[in-house]
């Protein structure tokens, strides 16, 4: 399909998108801000994308009202809003290149995130869109982190970080979790986090933290005092992380996660390759977390004394953040 015979309502959000979050990165300094006040970020500009990729593939579907693709207002209208939501829940604009998925319905937290994307959308084109509420399913996100574990975890992290002979994917993971554990700050914002945001050598340790309400909040900078093994491990992340990036060519770029080893991925039939030490977005920490994680559990299963038996540790870092949460409520009514 060429660009003329795609819909206009398409065409518009596609320019839409661009405009507060291009794909150039020599633009991407430059971007204006949301209607709404706020910068977008590379998690959210990715999550816009995405919704307009399955927007456009939702014109053409026969749960659609017709002629939706016409024009933004009939798109972003009440009706066509509705359908596209209950569709993409039961799967039905899944990416037909990864076929494992097809027809696989949404976790709430992607719709809860097709919502948002939807309404904002809507504020950038002038039309308000009228959204129904997405409801947390606490099944999706079991189970968490439990408090024995996390405990444990604390204790051990000194030792892992300082003693312990682990490569630098694990060494950057028990960072990632420190911080989690002690700030509580999502992945998009643990991204964003440079190396002198990281204050290890004052009387109390401390890092220059976001926190990002769920929901159309705005985020606001809350720092956070790190725990003796949150140090450990940071210090020791940070030695790993000073060697990666002295390989690369040019003056060291600052973020605070690096890749670990060189990748290799296919852009327009060619594969072009990524050195160690560049920064890590988003979703490439999530992935790197999950995969330090997996290794951390191996680890922790063998030296675990009880009680009971060892229970693997999530993977994924919004599991952590509220497996904190959850301790603190369970202290709390126990108090």
């Amino acid at each position: 399909m060429t660009e003329q015979q795609r819909p206009p309502a398409i065409r518009r959000l596609e320019s839409v998108v661009e405009r507060v979050a291009p794909r150039d990165p020599d633009r991407w300094e430059t971007r204006p801000p949301l209607k709404r006040g706020r910068l977008v970020s590379l998690s959210r500009a990715y999550q816009l994308r995405a919704t307009v990729r399955q927007l456009a593939l939702a014109v053409g579907h026969e749960g659609m009202p017709e002629g939706c693709g016409r024009s933004v207002k009939r798109l972003l209208a009440p009706e066509a809003v509705d359908a596209f939501l209950e569709l993409a829940a039961e799967g039905a604009f899944r990416d037909p290149d990864k076929a494992k998925l097809l027809g696989k319905p949404l976790p709430w937290s992607t719709r809860a995130m097709l919502r948002d994307c939807l309404v904002i959308l809507g504020e950038e084109v002038g039309v308000q869109v009228v959204a129904p509420q997405v409801y947390r399913e606490r099944l999706d996100l079991a189970p968490v982190a439990e408090a024995a574990q996390l405990a444990a975890l604390y204790e051990r992290l000194v030792w892992l970080s300082g003693d312990a002979p682990v490569d630098a994917l694990m060494a950057r993971a028990l960072a990632c979790a420190g911080l989690v554990l002690d700030s509580r700050m999502r992945s998009g914002d643990l991204a964003t986090r440079r190396v002198e945001h990281v204050h290890l050598d004052e009387g109390d340790p401390w890092v220059e933290g976001v926190w990002t309400p769920q929901g159309w909040g705005r985020a606001r900078e809350e720092p956070a005092v790190l725990s003796p093994g949150t140090v450990a491990a940071l210090a020791r992340w940070l030695r790993f992380r000073d060697e990666l990036v002295a390989g690369l060519q040019g003056s060291d770029h600052g973020m605070l996660w690096v890749t670990v080893r060189r990748g290799e991925r296919r852009v327009g039939g060619e594969y072009q390759v990524y050195e160690a030490g560049l920064p890590l977005r988003a979703q490439g920490l999530r992935m790197g977390f999950s995969s330090g994680m997996a290794r951390l559990n191996d680890v922790l299963a063998a030296r675990w004394k009880g009680p009971g038996l060892w229970s693997p540790l999530p993977l994924r870092v919004e599991q952590w953040r509220r497996g904190v949460e959850w301790a603190q409520e369970q202290a709390a009514g126990r108090g």
